[in-house]
C-alpha cells in the first residue's frame, strides 16, 4: 500500500529516525514492523495533521508551491508515525504520560509532533489559505436565513462628521 496522496511523509524518512529496529534498517513485507504498518502510520499522522490545517483554514494538503512548509511537514509527519510505532513496541512504551521532552526517541518524537500540531492550531504556518483569517468577521448589513436584509445598527453618510450642517437646513 503505497503512501497518500495527502500524506508529507515517506517510508524512508521514517527508516532514517528509527529503522535500527529492523535487521536490515529497512522496512519490508517480512520486517515487524512491516512496509505496509509503517505507511499506515504515516497516513494517519498525516491525518491529525490535515484536520488542524483544515480547522485552521489551510489548504489541504499543502502545496507543493510553499516547499518550506511542506518540508517541515514531511518531517513531522514521519517523528509522528515513528512514534506511534515505537509506541507499540513493548520495550519503549512505557512512560506515555510524561510532561517533558522525553527520555527515549518515542517521546522526543511524538513532542515534536503535537508541538507541530499546536504551532498550526495557533496559526504559526506560513502556507496557502483556503479561507481568511477574517472569515468569520462581518460587517454593516448583512441578510438574515430567510434572505431578508438586516439593517445596521448605526450609519453614517461619507460626507457627515460632528458638526457638519447641510445646505439644505
Amino acid at each position: 500500500m503505497p503512501v497518500s496522496t495527502n500524506s508529507y511523509g515517506a517510508s524512508s524518512g521514517v527508516e532514517a529516525l528509527i529503522g535500527d529496529i529492523v535487521v536490515s534498517r529497512v522496512f519490508n513485507t517480512t520486517s515487524i514492523p512491516n512496509l505496509v504498518q509503517v505507511e499506515t502510520e504515516i497516513d494517519a499522522k498525516a491525518a491529525d495533521l490535515n484536520v488542524e490545517l483544515m480547522a485552521s483554514g489551510y489548504s489541504v494538503p499543502v502545496s507543493t508551491g510553499d516547499p518550506i512548509v511542506r518540508r517541515w511537514l514531511q518531517g513531522v509527519n514521519e517523528k509522528g508515525a515513528a512514534a506511534a510505532i515505537l509506541g507499540s513496541m513493548p520495550l519503549t512504551a512505557f512512560a506515555a504520560n510524561a510532561e517533558d521532552a522525553g527520555s527515549n526517541r518515542m517521546e522526543m518524537y511524538m513532542k515534536d509532533f503535537t508541538n507541530a500540531l499546536k504551532r498550526i492550531r495557533d496559526n504559526r504556518v506560513v502556507a496557502s489559505r483556503s479561507q481568511n483569517r477574517m472569515r468569520n468577521a462581518l460587517a454593516g448589513s448583512r441578510t438574515d436565513s430567510d434572505g431578508n436584509v438586516r439593517l445596521p445598527l448605526f450609519s453614517r453618510g461619507a460626507y457627515d462628521y460632528p458638526g457638519s450642517r447641510s445646505l439644505t437646513e
